[in-house]
């Protein structure tokens, strides 16, 4: 259950740190890499809190 919250504080963060600077060009091929990235990261992270849930569900 603990995995979402460093996943995003580690892994998600420097992404969206990149994604509002504002010397990132919204239409470069940069930003469109960084939200695909962004896009899969927080695929990863809904699997894991889903997954946390249902764990949680089942120990319930």
């Amino acid at each position: 259950m603990g995995l979402a919250v460093p996943f995003t504080l580690l892994v998600i963060m420097p992404v969206d740190k990149r994604l509002l600077s504002p010397d990132l060009d919204k239409g470069s091929e940069e930003a469109r890499q960084l939200l695909e990235r962004w896009n899969r990261l927080h695929a990863v992270r809904s699997v894991l809190s889903t997954l946390a849930l249902v764990i949680f569900l089942l120990n319930f």
